[in-house]
């Protein structure tokens, strides 16, 4: 007999599977370009799974949030998909901006001074270019299939609440 799982360990089990998928299509996909296994690559591949995880975890409270008062399906639908994409993209956009602050941090002012925003503020630029050229490059098209699925579980699965 099969059991249902609890509501406060659904998003957990959500974030983890959209984290397999992820790490394991970033990992598929550079294998499948002749990529060399290297730190480096395991490194790409390990700041892909914790911004899934981190993405998935915190868009299914935020599409809870977002379609309390819409109780529909398609609104359920909608708003995963738009909030799955958007924390999925910017945490990983954030990790590979942390490591990319880290090794830049030698040539950048250390006290705080306008020149340091200046810095921060190109290094996040040069690292949100950098990220939307190649780091979408290696899940699109690929990712859309899984993305889908996803708002669609999303939609199926969370209740429908009426809100006085």
């Amino acid at each position: 007999m099969a059991t249902r799982i609890d509501r406060t360990v659904r998003p957990f089990l959500f974030a983890l599977v959209w984290t397999l998928i992820i790490a394991g299509l970033a990992a598929a996909l550079t294998l499948g370009r002749e990529e060399a296994l290297s730190g480096r690559s395991l490194a790409v591949i390990a700041v892909y799974a914790t911004g899934s995880f981190t993405g998935g975890l915190i868009s299914w409270g935020i599409a809870r949030l977002v379609t309390l008062r819409r109780p529909h399906r398609s609104a359920r639908f909608a708003a995963m998909l738009i909030c799955l994409t958007v924390t999925t993209a910017g945490f990983s956009a954030f990790l590979f901006y942390l490591q990319l602050r880290a090794y830049y941090a030698a040539w950048h002012a250390h006290d705080f001074s306008y020149r340091m925003i200046w810095e921060q503020l190109f290094t996040g630029a040069t690292t949100a270019y950098i990220f939307g050229v190649m780091g979408a490059r290696r899940l699109l098209p690929f990712a859309i299939v899984p993305l889908l699925a996803a708002s669609w579980y999303f939609a199926r699965i969370e209740p429908r609440r009426r809100v006085c």
